[in-house]
């Protein structure tokens, strides 16, 4: 599990966070909110706020949510300020709440200064009104351009940005300012991989015929090992996702099979997936 205080914020929080997304095939909706609720981990309510706010009724887990790209075509900075607030207005309607644990600013692209100012005078003003607990900055695009936006601004208590044993370009980009700013770090994306294959598909690949490890066990060493560094938010669509995520705190990563699958894990990156000889 992650260690220490999340940044800014001055607290801790668990290691797991969850991103609700719709199941698959009509899959029972409330048993992966009973699921989230009961986890206590923090949850992204941004896919579907409505349908997730009336799910989660009653929760004390920490509610979070990423803002629309709508600020970036405003054409002044009063209009960003007005979009931004009007999100965050519908959003906790929706919730049924008067207050999120977590607003996330999605960054796409490189804005205008005025954009950029107008967005987080409408979250600031959100955060002195107890609208708001903490203010996060979301890359979304090129890393660079979330630090364009963000390297004259230090409003954010967090960063949320994608990173995968894969992948981790941005995280690499924006970790360097985080750590300086004492911004807490929440990671995304745990397992990109390539074009064709998640880092899951490409381990399982490596591994060839041997039936060695279930996807299961690859997911949940993946989970501890990203989640070891800083807390990681994963896309979960079913009460089994979560249990399965929630569970990687309990992987050993000094154990001979986590030894064993940090092996496959580098010969896969290393080799793209394709089988190990």
């Amino acid at each position: 599990m992650a260690s220490g205080l999340l940044g800014r914020t001055n607290r801790s929080f668990p290691s797991i966070w969850l991103s609700l997304s719709l199941p698959h095939g009509g899959q029972d909706i409330d048993s992966l909110a009973a699921a989230a609720k009961e986890s206590q981990c923090p949850i992204n309510v941004t896919g579907q706020p409505a349908l997730w706010g009336a799910k989660l009724r009653g929760t004390t887990s920490p509610l979070i949510c990423i803002s629309s790209i709508d600020y970036q075509d405003a054409q002044d900075e009063a209009h960003a300020c007005h979009l931004v607030q009007a999100h965050m207005i519908q959003v906790l309607s929706c919730l049924g709440r008067e207050k999120l644990d977590f607003y996330y600013l999605r960054v796409r692209r490189a804005v205008e200064e005025f954009q950029i100012s107008g967005a987080l005078q409408a979250m600031e003003l959100a955060k002195q009104e107890g609208h708001i607990e903490y203010l996060g900055i979301c890359s979304d695009g090129p890393a660079m351009a979330t630090l364009a936006n963000w390297q004259f601004h230090n409003a954010f208590d967090t960063l949320l940005v994608p990173r995968s044993r894969f992948s981790q370009e941005a995280y690499q980009t924006l970790e360097p300012l985080a750590r300086e700013r004492r911004v807490g770090v929440v990671t995304s994306n745990p397992f990109k991989g390539s074009d064709t294959h998640s880092v899951v598909e490409a381990m399982e690949l490596a591994d060839g015929n041997t039936n060695r490890f279930s996807s299961s066990e690859l997911t949940q060493f993946l989970l501890k090992d990203l989640s070891n560094d800083h807390p990681v938010l994963v896309d979960v669509r079913s009460a089994k996702d979560i249990e399965q995520a929630v569970a990687s705190d309990r992987v050993d990563l000094t154990s001979d099979s986590s030894n064993t699958l940090r092996q496959l894990m580098d010969s896969a990156r290393t080799n793209g997936g394709r089988p190990i000889d």
